[in-house]
This record gives C-alpha cells, sequence and structure tokens, in this order.
C-alpha cells in the first residue's frame, strides 16, 4: 500500500483504540499510532520514511523482517523498554501492526514470520492503482464517520 493508505488505516486503528483504551493525551495517542504505522516501509529506499535512513532499505529486502510479526513483537517490545509506558506501546503495536494487516491485502503481500519462515501471504490489491484509492478512499469516510461519532 502506498504511503497515504497506511496513513489513513493507522489513524482508523487509533480512533478504535482511542475510544477502547481511553488515553488521557489523545493527540499524542493518536500520533504515535499514525507513526508506528508507517515504520515498516523503513525497509524500502523509495518509501517515505525509508528515504531518510536509505541503509535500512540497502540491507533489508522490502516487505521482509520489518513487515514480519517478529519485527511487531520486537519494536513493540524496544519500544516499551524504552518508554516503559504500557499505553503509547500498545498506540506503537497498533500502528505498526495496522500496516502489515494492510499490505498483507496486497499481491505482493507480507511473509508474517520472516526470517524464521518466508512463506507470504497474499491479497488481490495492486499497490498504487485503482482499488487502493477505492480502499484510501473508504478508510478516510470511515474515519471521519468514527470521529465524528466520538
Amino acid at each position: 500500500m502506498m504511503f497515504k493508505t497506511h496513513l489513513a488505516f493507522g489513524a482508523l486503528a487509533a480512533l478504535f483504540a482511542i475510544q477502547y483504551l481511553n488515553p488521557r493525551n489523545q493527540l499524542l495517542f493518536f500520533l504515535v499510532v499514525v507513526f508506528a504505522s508507517s515504520l515498516p516501509d523503513i525497509d524500502s529506499p523509495e518509501s517515505k520514511i525509508g528515504s531518510k535512513v536509505k541503509v535500512i532499505g540497502w540491507l533489508f529486502e522490502h516487505r521482509g523482517f520489518f513487515h514480519s510479526f517478529i519485527a511487531l513483537g520486537l519494536f513493540s517490545l524496544l519500544f516499551f523498554l524504552a518508554t516503559k509506558n504500557e499505553l503509547y506501546s500498545a498506540a506503537f503495536f497498533a500502528g505498526y501492526a495496522s500496516h502489515i494487516v494492510i499490505d498483507a491485502f496486497t499481491i505482493e503481500g507480507i511473509a508474517p514470520l520472516h526470517p524464521v519462515l518466508k512463506t507470504r501471504l497474499k491479497g488481490f490489491i495492486r499497490t498504487g492503482h485503482f482499488l487502493e484509492f477505492i480502499v484510501f478512499i473508504g478508510l478516510v469516510v470511515f474515519a471521519v464517520i468514527k470521529l465524528v461519532g466520538m
């Protein structure tokens, strides 16, 4: 998926998590989720975030380790150890997980257990094509409806 689609899905995930977890600082919680929703693409030198640290994209294949449940667990744990905050660690987890989940619907898919097992989960959406645009619009509309109803 493209950057904007990850942000839209991350924003929607943040709104649901905010409603469920009720953090005191909802803006910070929201920003952590949305930031983490873009983080797995750090392994792509062409991505918004990967272009800032190209060395990671040179060392890791795109949609490899950084798009795995192993990375999700590892980076969420590291975030918790750095912040000692369960609530914002849950926000990080929700955002990072949202990225992996929505990328599983693309033709390229994800390898959820990479590097242990490189079997890929694949979907039917071509990144950057019309169906992704429809998904993006749907996510934005759903997020606005959710926000208005909060």
